[in-house]
């Protein structure tokens, strides 16, 4: 009986979620991975340059910690909507990163920081993680995990708005991926709209509508500055 009662409990809140509130919840993990995908042409321009120019690395590290770190959540909340394209995240910001680090300057310390430093942050970041999720009740490690969430993926949605700083210096956006940047805001859109309607996940949605911000803005200012050639700044 008491199946049953739930049964009709979940039918009824389904029935309450409009029908383009349903749509976006389907289309939403099939948009994730088009934002994973989206920095190809971003590499492949790097690898034909063979230099990563000002493009900052702080997107790809930031893909894998935040591909880790939703699929631990979503693994264990049993949500395969958020585990399965956060896990196609992770393999692809890990090739994205390995690509970045064979044709960035030695020595390079704009990205921000250095290579090594991200390099040890991710260590050390998956390592916290996975301590967490083996260490702690499953509801403490669904809480912390699903906060560190939102700040790591508020961070990757954010990222290239890290050069914005030289963006507005050298009257250049060649700095800011377009593709990332577009495939992003229609992803927030989509989650926005699932966390909110569907999901009531205030880890989900609240992210989603800061990368939306940040989205936004990146395309703003490479509307206003496109990938016209930067002025060098002085020493």
């Amino acid at each position: 009986m008491a199946e049953a009662t739930d049964f009709r409990v979940e039918t009824a809140i389904s029935a309450d979620v409009p029908a383009w509130v349903t749509v976006c919840g389907q289309l939403a993990p099939l948009i994730s991975i088009l934002v994973f995908l989206a920095p190809i042409p971003t590499m492949q321009q790097i690898k034909r340059e063979k230099t990563v120019g000002g493009k900052p690395l702080l997107p790809y590290s930031s893909m894998i910690a935040n591909g880790f770190i939703w699929t631990v959540y979503g693994f264990l909340k049993s949500e395969p909507k958020i585990m399965a394209p956060n896990s196609i995240g992770l393999l692809l910001g890990t090739y994205y990163f390995t690509a970045f680090r064979r044709h960035v300057s030695i020595g390079a310390a704009n990205l921000p920081g250095t290579t090594s430093q991200h390099w040890n942050g991710l260590v050390i970041f998956i390592t916290f993680i996975l301590l967490v999720a083996a260490t702690m009740t499953k509801d403490l490690a669904v809480e912390l995990i699903g906060k560190l969430g939102v700040l790591i993926c508020m961070i990757m949605f954010a990222s290239p708005l890290s050069t914005m700083k030289v963006v507005i210096e050298t009257k250049s956006a060649d700095s800011i991926p377009l593709p990332f940047t577009i495939a992003c805001v229609i992803n927030c859109v989509m989650w926005s709209v699932m966390g909110v309607l569907d999901m009531n996940d205030f880890n989900v949605y609240f992210p989603n509508l800061v990368g939306l911000a940040a989205g936004l803005a990146q395309l703003v200012l490479k509307g206003l500055y496109g990938n016209r050639k930067s002025r060098q700044l002085p020493v």
